[in-house]
């Protein structure tokens, strides 16, 4: 959304924050300020978010999925099933197997 905010307009600054980013980003005025105007938004305002997040979802639309293909590190195709991404001659553990560390090491005999 903030690249489609930014087309419309070059002088306009716009990116994704996280909350602790606002909060700790921003003078306490300034954040009520912008919450204000989040929460009493007119009707055009609403529209508009509309129309922005229409054209953002349309944008990612057209673009290639980036988890498609094959991993970087590994070179595998990510699409695959859980046993093709494990490596050749192993197995995928199941039930009791699936502890790790100290509880895996002293497994009681059955």
């Amino acid at each position: 959304m903030a690249t489609v905010l930014q087309e419309e307009n070059r002088l306009i600054e716009a990116r994704a924050l996280s909350a602790q980013e606002f909060l700790h980003g921003f003078r306490a005025e300034e954040c009520e300020r912008i919450l204000e105007r989040l929460n009493s938004r007119t009707t055009a305002e609403i529209k508009r978010d509309l129309d922005i997040r229409q054209a953002a979802a349309a944008r990612l639309a057209d673009q290639p999925d980036r988890r498609s293909g094959r991993d970087r590190r590994s070179g595998r195709d990510r699409r695959g099933s859980a046993e093709q991404s494990l490596p050749p001659g192993e197995e995928r553990r199941t039930g009791g197997e699936r502890r790790s560390g100290r509880d895996r090491r002293f497994r009681p005999a059955a």
